[in-house]
């Protein structure tokens, strides 16, 4: 009976092996080696995110269009080109296996805007047409890949530290070692698979061009939310995002600053202004939660 991991390197080395079926062996692996962490991130790529922010890696830039019934789909051409940008993103929080049949698509993929956002750019061209955000398969298959190579890469890393799992089980001492190690494979502001371990510092770079867009873009998005909203939680909102935004624009910003003043604007948000604000922001809402993490 072939062991644990080395089967799971095996399975993520080999092409006919759906990532699905991947991913069911590697919770198989979780549970037995009792990583709670890899357990739910697991569990969300088998089963969707629905209703819970997504990694990094399902955040990407489609293409604004509407539905002409009489054209097909057409480019979605916007008054503002800051609007362009912001309605572009698109949150992919469908399991891996929905992605799976997805990326066999001969069409590509639309996303469904909010109902209030899909309200809003309705008003915003003459004609009332449906709009959605156009995905190539491309970009599924790309998510998709991106969850194996994760997987991979975890399966090398606990079989470099002789972490096996002969005859389907693991030793208390597997156990421990790997209880030793902090792995963060659905962290929200990450890019890789994150291993430190007990007692160790790891710190996380928040100075790229990536993260700085990420946070400029949340900032247009609660802005434009805000221009229909009034009241002191509004008021607060904006005062809120000032901050924010001198942060943003500042050559070395205070993560600290901008990791605290993220962490009200959510609790305003999501307290105060309802809807609305997490319609038109949804995009950005996990860059938002990333940066109020503790």
């Amino acid at each position: 009976m072939p062991a644990l991991v080395p089967e799971l390197v095996n399975m993520a080395s080999d092409p006919s092996v759906s990532t699905a079926d991947l991913l069911r062996r590697a919770l198989v692996v979780a549970r037995r080696l009792a990583v709670p962490e890899l357990v739910e991130w697991i569990t969300f790529e088998l089963e969707g995110y629905r209703g819970h922010p997504v990694p990094h890696y399902r955040e990407i830039d489609g293409r604004p269009q509407v539905f002409n019934p009489y054209r097909g789909y057409q480019p979605l051409i916007l008054p503002d080109g800051k609007w362009a940008t912001l309605f572009s993103k698109a949150s992919i929080k469908e399991s891996v296996p929905e992605l799976e049949q997805l990326a066999q698509s001969e069409t590509g993929v639309r996303v469904t805007y909010s109902a209030e956002v899909e309200h809003m750019l309705r008003k915003s061209i003459d004609i009332p047409l449906t709009p959605s955000i156009g995905i190539s398969t491309v970009q599924i298959y790309g998510i998709v890949e991106r969850v194996r190579s994760q997987i991979l890469k975890w399966a090398l890393d606990l079989e470099g530290r002789g972490i096996i799992g002969e005859g389907m089980s693991f030793t208390l001492q597997e156990k421990q070692a790997v209880q030793e190690q902090h792995y963060h494979f659905g962290d929200v502001s990450g890019s890789q698979i994150q291993i430190s371990s007990n007692g160790s510092t790891q710190t996380q770079a928040n100075t790229t061009g990536i993260d700085i867009d990420g946070l400029k873009g949340l900032i247009d998005a609660l802005s434009v939310a805000l221009e229909r909203v009034q009241g002191d939680a509004a008021d607060e909102l904006r005062a809120e995002l000032a901050t924010l935004k001198a942060q943003a624009d500042s050559p070395k910003p205070k993560w600290e600053i901008i990791r605290a003043t993220a962490r009200s604007i959510k609790t305003v948000a999501e307290g105060a202004a309802g809807g609305l604000i997490a319609g038109l922001a949804q995009s950005h809402i996990t860059t938002l939660l990333a940066l109020a993490a503790a």
